[in-house]
């Protein structure tokens, strides 16, 4: 062959969680501990598999009869029922003749058919993000052509900014632009909107006829699955069209089974037919079809009420667990580490929450100590326990430590 052809294209790099993950497997020291890569860890500091999805899965197997293709659209009775757990049922159903389903290969392959929705019908279209989000956000984006600003969110040294501030920022948005939203347990911060911050952004992009597309990764985690509905409900009471992304990676825990849906709501009932012929194509292009397996089991779960009431029993034990840990853990930091603020902790919900902690502080718990946690300061909550706690504690005030010591004494020299 005189030509190359593989290995000649240009390498933009790879995704600083999945390179924390090969970093920390890598790492051969016994007390090593992951609190990067975005998955539930119990108390065992295992990622267990929801009793629920154990009996749909023997279910499933009794009863399965083929394994064919089930379409580029997916299985419609799955996106319906995450509709009305996301919407509520009695919401979902008024809307039902403006929503178009698909279901997709995770909450990715949600946000790629949105995003790629986005740039079809409005090629000049600008995707708003907030200035810290989830990591993979702005790739998905990117892949899909979008170009992307950001609005203020978050900053380490001051956390949560002023409401105002992303207001005036998303003032500069033109008509027809998308704004992405996180629905609750903020990725990365763990800080949310309130009603009241969602009924201005409603106001917002009916001002500016802005495009809410609604990241919703991990319904139920944080405030609890009917408190969580409250900001898209609003969003869908008062707009004439939104996108949803939603995932079941989180609060069925089906992260390998790759179970997703994007949904649009349409402005009239007649152009849901449209949007539909858009999310079969878009699908066509990239997989064809999603996979059966993990949707067939929430579609089982939600539509068996014993079945749904022990999957509502699992998911609030893990999220009293997520709370519980965030009270330990301000409660130990704040005595070990009194000079720096650890209130965020019981601001923010679900698993994840931003230390604020610098590069150098983050390298040294990971070369001293085999403690693992992502560049920007995000921390797994879950992979926090009792016998891990005071370790993690020490560490850090350790790390805390001399960095202050070695600031002085630059501070110092000068």
């Amino acid at each position: 062959m005189d030509k190359a052809l593989l290995g000649t294209g240009t390498f933009t790099g790879q995704d600083p969680i999945f390179r924390l993950l090969q970093q920390y497997r890598q790492d051969q020291r016994p007390y090593k501990l992951d609190l990067g890569i975005g998955v539930y860890r119990d108390h065992l500091n295992r990622s267990p598999i929801f009793a629920a999805i154990k009996q749909a899965e023997q279910w499933r197997v009794d009863n399965e009869e083929d394994k064919a293709y089930i379409g580029p659209l997916g299985d419609i009775a799955f996106c319906q029922a995450i509709s009305e757990l996301a919407l509520g049922q009695t919401l979902a159903q008024t809307l039902s003749q403006r929503i178009a389903y698909a279901q997709t290969p995770g909450g990715v392959g949600a946000l790629r058919l949105a995003f790629e929705l986005l740039k079809s019908t409005n090629p000049d279209g600008t995707l708003w993000v907030s200035d810290t989000t989830w990591q993979v956000h702005h790739p998905i984006a990117e892949g899909a052509g979008l170009p992307v600003n950001t609005y203020a969110y978050y900053q380490r040294e001051l956390g949560r900014l002023p409401f105002t501030d992303l207001l005036e920022q998303l003032m500069a948005a033109k008509a027809g632009d998308a704004i992405l939203l996180q629905a609750g347990c903020h990725n990365p911060t763990g800080l949310d909107f309130s009603l009241e911050q969602w009924q201005l952004l409603a106001e917002l992009c009916q001002q500016k006829q802005l495009l809410p597309v609604i990241d919703m990764a991990y319904h139920g985690l944080g405030a609890g699955l009917e408190i969580e509905q409250q900001g898209l409900q609003l969003m869908a009471k008062s707009l004439s069209e939104l996108i949803l992304c939603y995932t079941c990676s989180k609060n069925f825990g089906l992260y390998r089974d790759r179970t997703g849906m994007v949904m649009a709501l349409s402005a009239t009932p007649e152009h849901r037919p449209v949007l539909e012929q858009q999310w079969m194509q878009l699908a066509t292009q990239h997989y064809f079809t999603p996979p059966a397996h993990g949707a067939s089991l929430v579609k089982r779960i939600l539509q068996q009420p014993a079945l749904r009431t022990l999957w509502c029993e699992e998911l609030e034990a893990i999220r009293q667990r997520l709370i519980t840990i965030r009270l330990q853990l301000t409660k130990a930091l704040s005595a070990a580490i009194p000079q720096r603020q650890w209130d965020f902790l019981l601001q923010g919900s679900g698993m994840f929450a931003m230390f604020p902690l610098s590069s150098v502080e983050i390298l040294a718990l990971q070369s001293h100590h085999a403690i693992y946690i992502v560049d920007n300061g995000r921390v797994n909550l879950s992979g926090i326990n009792e016998k891990n706690l005071p370790v993690l504690v020490a560490a850090i005030a350790e790390r805390i430590t001399d960095t202050e010591l070695e600031e002085l004494e630059n501070a110092a020299a000068i």
